[in-house]
């Protein structure tokens, strides 16, 4: 593999409920507000690979920056949705599943560590 590719086979891309219209082709990262559960914006990338680039370099920034326990370390995740910020506002059950997944994530990566 080339030096300054990234894999990004094995990420994992939040999908917007089914039946959801709207959506653009493009990777969106965003950023899970671990200690508050707040939903953060970020920026949309057109693949995959350079999502997860930014995605990495997010949480370099944050681990710098955040002085916390891992488990609540704010975390950045990619999601195919343009309207994730909206849509967790108007629909409680994705906010409350988007939410769970997140915080099973964060504790995962604190294990981690």
């Amino acid at each position: 593999m080339a030096e300054g590719k990234v894999k990004a086979s094995k990420v994992k891309v939040h999908q917007p409920p089914e039946g959801t219209g709207g959506l653009d082709g493009q990777f969106h990262v965003y950023v899970y507000d671990v200690f508050n559960q707040n939903l953060l914006p970020g920026k949309s990338f057109e693949t995959v690979e350079r999502a997860v680039s930014f995605q990495r370099h997010e949480q370099e920034r944050i681990y710098l920056e955040q002085e916390a326990d891992p488990g609540l370390f704010d975390l950045p995740f990619i999601s195919a949705d343009p309207d994730l910020l909206d849509r967790v506002e108007r629909d409680a059950d994705y906010r409350a599943r988007l939410i769970r997944d997140l915080g099973s994530e964060a504790r995962a990566r604190a294990r981690r560590r």
